[in-house]
């Protein structure tokens, strides 16, 4: 058997597109952990049916569990969350996505930037073919 090859940890470049997408996602998340002091409203949906301009339009601040469940795993959190979230029922059928977020949602609802996330004012579900997603909203609905 052959030893497996590894690469060495190098930073990936990040073209000035790239950085300027990380600090408009910062300040999102930012302005979304602010919002119970500021007055601002959210709408948790999905990025499917991308419904974020028509809720700014009504300057709600859209929060996409979908992604805050890949930003989890970015950091490194997601096996913890979706350990949590099978501890308190959830099968180890349910999507990876949805145990996350769940799983999130419990720990504090703390977002990428380390903030809290605030609860939804609105969840607003565009079923776009994933009879996950429709799931995953009555969980939601539960808990908030």
């Amino acid at each position: 058997m052959t030893p497996r090859k590894t690469t060495p940890n190098v930073e990936a470049q990040k073209d000035s597109s790239q950085l300027r997408q990380k600090q408009m996602i910062a300040e999102h998340y930012t302005r979304l952990a602010n919002a119970p002091d500021t007055g601002d409203k959210c709408a948790y949906t999905f990025v499917p049916g991308n419904l974020t301009e028509l809720l700014r339009s009504f300057d709600l601040l859209p929060v996409l569990p979908e992604i805050n469940a890949l930003q989890s795993s970015m950091r490194g959190k997601s096996r913890e969350y979706i350990s949590l979230a099978e501890k308190l029922g959830h099968s180890e059928d349910v999507c990876t996505y949805v145990k996350c977020d769940i799983g999130m949602m419990k720990s504090g609802n703390v977002g990428p930037t380390g903030e809290r996330l605030p609860d939804p004012d609105m969840l607003l579900l565009s079923y776009t073919g994933c009879f996950t997603f429709m799931k995953w909203f009555e969980i939601l609905q539960g808990e908030y």
